[in-house]
């Protein structure tokens, strides 16, 4: 009797193994599907169930740290994903490719490209896809080296928590009248695709009041999440899918905290000649909107823009906005000056420095032709997306949204304007031998924005020249050629001189 227990024992062991071993597996192919297609964060939660099985089983610790790498933004601690190295090198062919893309994703672009060449080294066996996509990382990354070390005359700031959340913030407006920001957000934690129109009131400074719902303008999803304010009649637009489809607008009332019920703007204007994202000018007579030319497996966005004939009132059939304009990537967030001369628009090719990013395209009055689009560069761009930018009344600052690493959740608004530099020079000199420091660079870290910088080398006297912003506080680097980072005292700058003064500054490395 003893042994038939014994059989039945080993029996019921070995199909309680089995399905163990069906469970598990099932969860890895699932996990390895998900990150083949790169949505990390999803991949993440499904590693993490497979080493809670098994803490062992196959690469799912060391795939787990890159899906964490990659996916949250609050954590940048490479030395886990460093300790595989050893190991997974030899076992991995991607350890480096995965190595060049945190490096990127942390804006260390020297390090990505690195990276990138020891995998390109070593890349026999792998498709020429990833080949393609690897050099083309590099290419990104030279690029947005470049524009960060020579940032545009524009400053930023992340609005403060309130506004930006860890969910969505999309689609800023400012509404002078009422010093009102608009945006959109997905805070419903029961319907996480699901976005209502925001607003709070500026009380001056960086302050602004406690945001809170505007109910009478509707909710959105992501892919429709766009509104447009003209200050000059006091009107909102948005585009509806429903009710025929067609834009909408809301008029501002006398209760500072609404908006009426959205009517239809005009009858003439079908859903074919409209698009989620969307622009109408000042006079409501010209509409530029972004509209699929691709399919439903390969989205591309182009612009589109249609006119209203004044006399007969019926609508222009839309047409492409320039053929300069549009490319085989996509166009997307058109925003026209008031004055109608200069185009901004987000694209996720052309000279980018990763994901998408704002381009300026001018109208040549004569020629009636639009230049070719320009990259904003940083900080206005980062290496990850840039959507929505709109100008101000002042036309010196604005808003857009941005996904950056800076960011609190999703998508984040971000305010910029115009800046003025001033010249800067002296000298590092080592404080403990009075000699001057070289092989090495000085980078200006404004405290108000980490990811913004100003940086000279040093040469064999010890001696920089670089321009920074005219009224700020930073954080001083010195950074020798070997990769070791010094940082000494802050420095604070008030440019009372005038931008053209050239300010002298010796700074001293203990």
């Amino acid at each position: 009797m003893s042994q038939y227990k014994s059989l039945i024992f080993l029996v019921l062991t070995l199909i309680c193994g089995d399905i163990f071993s069906q469970s598990i597996q099932k969860l890895y192919t699932e996990a390895e599907e998900t990150f083949n297609d790169e949505p990390f964060g999803e991949a993440l939660p499904i590693y993490a169930a497979v080493t809670a099985i098994d803490s062992t089983y196959k690469d799912a610790r060391y795939k787990r740290e890159i899906c964490r790498l990659m996916s949250d933004r609050q954590y940048t601690d490479m030395r886990i994903y460093n300790s595989y190295e050893e190991e997974m090198r030899a076992k991995d062919k991607f350890y480096y490719y995965w190595k060049g893309r945190i490096h990127f994703k942390k804006y260390q672009f020297e390090e990505a490209v690195q990276a990138f060449q020891v995998f390109l080294r070593s890349s026999e066996g792998i498709s020429e896809t990833i080949i393609e996509k690897a050099g083309q990382w590099i290419e990104w990354s030279g690029r947005a080296k470049e524009f960060m070390d020579n940032p545009a005359r524009y400053e930023i700031y992340l609005l403060e928590r309130g506004i930006n959340s860890e969910y969505a913030e999309l689609s800023p407006v400012f509404f002078a009248e009422k010093e009102e920001l608009l945006f959109l957000s997905n805070r419903d934690v029961l319907y996480p695709n699901k976005f209502d129109v925001y607003h709070t009131i500026h009380e001056g400074g960086r302050r602004w009041s406690q945001p809170t719902i505007v109910g009478s303008i509707g909710t959105f999803i992501r892919d429709n999440s766009n509104i447009e304010v003209v200050n000059e009649d006091d009107r909102l637009f948005r585009f509806r899918t429903d009710k025929g489809g067609g834009l909408f607008f809301s008029e501002s009332t006398d209760n500072k905290n609404n908006w009426s019920i959205p009517v239809k703007f005009d009858s003439k204007i079908s859903s074919t000649h409209l698009s989620s994202h969307f622009f109408i000018n000042t006079h409501e007579d010209r509409i530029i909107f972004a509209k699929n030319v691709g399919n439903k497996k390969k989205e591309n966005l182009d612009l589109f823009q249609s006119f209203k004939n004044l006399n007969t009132g019926d609508w222009s059939r839309p047409a492409p906005f320039a053929s300069n304009i549009n490319s085989e990537y996509n166009e997307d967030s058109p925003y026209l000056s008031p004055d109608e001369t200069k185009l901004y628009f987000a694209s996720d090719g052309r000279e980018t420095i990763g994901g998408y990013d704002v381009f300026i395209s001018k109208l040549d009055p004569e020629a009636l032709t639009w230049s070719a689009p320009e990259n904003l560069g940083f900080p206005i761009n980062s290496p990850d997306d840039e959507l929505h930018f709109k100008l101000n009344p002042d036309l010196t600052s604005g808003y857009f949204t941005s996904n950056r690493l800076s960011t609190i959740g999703d998508y984040d608004i971000f305010f910029f304007w115009e800046i003025h530099t001033v010249k800067i020079k002296g000298r590092v000199i080592d404080g403990s031998t009075g000699n001057p420091v070289t092989n090495a660079r000085i980078f200006f870290r404004p405290l108000a924005y980490t990811d913004l910088y100003y940086f000279s080398t040093i040469d064999e006297n010890g001696q920089y020249q670089t321009s920074i912003t005219a009224e700020d506080v930073f954080k001083i680097e010195i950074k020798k050629d070997d990769g070791t980072v010094t940082e000494i005292e802050q420095f604070e700058i008030h440019a009372t001189g005038g931008t053209n003064t050239t300010y002298v500054k010796d700074f001293f490395v203990e």
